[in-house]
């Protein structure tokens, strides 16, 4: 195989995100739901997550289905969802890149971009993905080969971008007890080829919720650096992927039954953080990110809308100052009422009249 930038190196990559690491001595549980449908179901989604001591919650927004009569996801409205249920419990997020379109809408909502099995060898998209240097989940074709597997994952390396995360998913075989064969081997042959790190995707190559720990514990215990887990919290009303979504309280049965799995094999997984403080901080941190780019995109339609005010308005008349005054107080009793310091909004009425004199 020529590999030149996939292929074995001396010291093996670490995929740092935020505040956790992929290839690290801790092996990282995700989990969420197959498809994000509403607010309520991703906000008892991150719970049960964060209690089972998961680090990043997944939720699809965009997805391809084989049907396509069957659900597709939300889009837009779902990234808020996802976001905003994760920033809630200081969770990182994961989620389904389809095209450029979706790409454009989650690079500022999304931690971990996900290139599922059937866009592995979308090379456009890949080539995408190698420019925007972001952490990428690549999940192995649904009967791809090792060595297609990685020649993808070459796309991406090869554009720049430095931060990809193998994915394990099953393939196809001729056994139909499963809805996939989880290729366990994989792990060995990516230790072994690359200097990559790889996680699991159990619930995809079962296919049904009973198997998913046995499959969650061999990877575990043959070398895998995390599991991608689909776990809802209503499995039996799930729009997408029920059979094979585990009940909250079996992720976190599963998590518990890890943790002396990863420790025989010289791997930590945390259920609970010792640093609670620091815990506490990053969903702070987390929730504050989120507010500062509600406030861009907000500020951004209000400028956007003075603009097409102005075209309504006749030569002449462009600035109205009895408008502009009652403008003002209304903010300044909007402040008092929400205990916002008013010089604070001020400045930021200053900083709009100073970009429509620009």
């Amino acid at each position: 195989m020529n590999l030149p930038l996939v292929g074995l190196k001396d010291e093996r990559t670490q995929v740092k995100v935020k505040n956790i690491v992929f290839g690290g001595n801790e092996v990282i549980l995700m989990g969420g739901p197959c498809a994000v449908e509403s607010e309520s179901q991703m906000h008892e989604a991150a719970k049960a997550v964060k209690a089972a001591g998961g680090k990043v919650l997944r939720g699809g927004a965009f997805k391809p289905r084989t049907s396509p009569y069957s659900f597709q996801g939300l889009g837009k409205e779902g990234l808020y969802y996802l976001e905003e249920a994760a920033a809630e419990q200081g969770l990182l997020t994961i989620s389904e890149v389809v095209d450029e379109k979706s790409l454009e809408l989650m690079v500022d909502r999304v931690d971990i971009f996900q290139i599922g099995s059937r866009n592995m060898q979308n090379f456009q998209l890949l080539k995408l993905m190698g420019e925007l240097r972001r952490p990428v989940v690549l999940k192995r074709g649904l009967s791809a080969t090792i060595e297609e597997w990685l020649n993808a994952a070459e796309y991406i390396l090869a554009g720049g971008n430095s931060q990809v995360i193998l994915c394990e998913r099953g393939i196809r075989t001729y056994e139909p007890s499963t809805r996939n064969t989880l290729d366990l081997s994989a792990v060995g042959l990516v230790k072994e080829l690359t200097h990559l790190p790889i996680i699991i995707d159990p619930s995809h190559a079962a296919g049904r919720r009973d198997l998913i720990p046995y499959l969650a514990k061999g990877a575990i215990a043959g070398g895998a650096d995390g599991l991608l887990i689909e776990m809802h919290p209503h499995p039996e009303a799930a729009k997408s992927d029920g059979d094979q979504s585990l009940t909250p309280d079996q992720f976190n049965q599963l998590s518990e039954e890890l943790v002396p799995i990863a420790k025989a094999v010289n791997r930590k997984l945390i259920r609970s953080n010792d640093l609670e403080g620091l815990d506490d901080l990053q969903i702070l941190r987390n929730r504050i990110d989120k507010i500062d780019r509600d406030i861009a995109e907000l500020l951004a339609e209000r400028m956007n809308t003075t603009r097409e005010m102005g075209k309504h308005k006749s030569p002449g008349h462009i600035r109205d100052g009895i408008r502009e005054h009652e403008v003002m107080e209304q903010l300044q009793e909007w402040a008092n009422k929400v205990g916002c310091p008013v010089e604070v909004v001020l400045k930021g009425k200053k900083a709009q009249k100073a970009e429509k004199a620009i």
